[in-house]
């Protein structure tokens, strides 16, 4: 448990057979009540540790309420735990409407038609996946977050931010007196927050993000409190590093397409570089495939919408080619507001 700023606290939850780790919860308190930011894993671990965390803050899941910045299920497994013990929960209406229909399962009927497109159908299954594996149990209900909506607790006014981009419907908190800004996912130390393909009807989730991370570097903030590894120290300084990465990442998967050939996601993700533990493609865990060839697309769809690079469909499975020499003039045409 590590006090963070006044009635502020923070402890880990384990998420095991990931990466990732933990997660860091955040727990606010004051006299109106007490509110927890994210959850863990649908498993016994992730409970038990959150279950700890609270005690040592002399509380029980019952006597809070719960901000689910996001969709993923390292943030959101829990949320039937927390609304079976009558919590208030509250997210945002986007990424709301999508747990839904993940705790129904319509949400991984959309996925296998994105293994398709991204030609994986063969080495990736659903129950590959964590979000499937440690999904929330059941639906619940929600009071939906928006941009500019603002929860007081105790002598705090976070304002609520739409930070759209590593999922639809992200939100974050920003404490405009205190500096304080929770981001979640949003600007991660260390590693970068992964940018998927969420199907067509989310369009250039990309370049929203790329928005939305400059929206921040806007903002006045001494603490900058995201939920994975190291704390952020200069969210401007990380912005910019993450902001390199992404160009870097749009020339690499531009200059691994060679003239006169077509390729699908999976042969342009297996020929890019991932810091991963692997020798080669054939060596990346499923999960880990999957993830890759989302975060290929999302790169791939902006090379297409800004007229780089060709894109058809044959048979639900999607075909890329270079369109231009080169993208030499890219970061002048990515449409991000400084």
């Amino acid at each position: 448990m590590e006090q963070l700023c006044k009635n502020i606290y923070s402890f880990p939850v384990v998420l095991p057979n990931s990466p990732l780790k933990a997660i860091h919860i955040y727990v606010i308190t004051g006299e109106n009540g007490s509110y927890v930011l994210d959850t863990g894993y649908n498993m016994k671990e992730s409970k038990e540790s959150m279950i700890a965390g609270l005690k040592e803050l002399g509380l029980q899941i019952k006597d809070v309420s719960l901000i689910v910045t996001h969709l993923h299920s390292d943030h959101s497994g829990l949320i039937s735990d927390f609304y079976e013990e009558g919590c208030d929960i509250y997210t945002s209406d986007e990424d709301g409407k999508l747990l839904e229909i993940t705790a129904t399962g319509e949400y991984w009927n959309k996925s296998l038609d994105l293994i398709t497109k991204y030609g994986i159908e063969e080495e990736f299954d659903v129950t590959d996946n964590p979000g499937y594996k440690y999904q929330l149990s059941s639906q619940f209900e929600y009071t939906a977050l928006k941009e500019g909506d603002t929860i007081d607790i105790g002598e705090y006014c976070f304002e609520v931010l739409d930070l759209v981009g590593h999922t639809p419907g992200h939100i974050g908190l920003y404490e405009r007196k205190h500096k304080i800004l929770f981001c979640a996912d949003t600007i991660l130390n260390t590693i970068t927050p992964n940018i998927t393909f969420w199907g067509f009807e989310y369009k250039n989730m990309l370049e929203r993000y790329l928005n939305t991370i400059h929206k921040l570097k806007k903002l006045d903030v001494d603490y900058c409190f995201s939920t994975h590894r190291d704390q952020v120290t200069d969210h401007k300084v990380r912005i910019d590093e993450i902001t390199e990465h992404h160009f870097e990442r749009l020339a690499e998967v531009f200059n691994s397409l060679e003239d006169g050939k077509e390729y699908t996601i999976r042969n342009i993700a297996s020929n890019i570089t991932w810091r991963i533990r692997a020798n080669s493609w054939d060596d990346f865990p499923p999960a880990q495939k999957y993830f890759a060839s989302g975060e290929t697309m999302a790169h791939v769809e902006l090379l297409v919408n800004y007229g780089y690079v060709n894109m058809r469909e044959i048979n639900g499975v999607l075909y890329f080619s270079k369109k231009k020499s080169n993208i030499d003039d890219i970061r002048d045409k990515i449409n991000i507001q400084s």
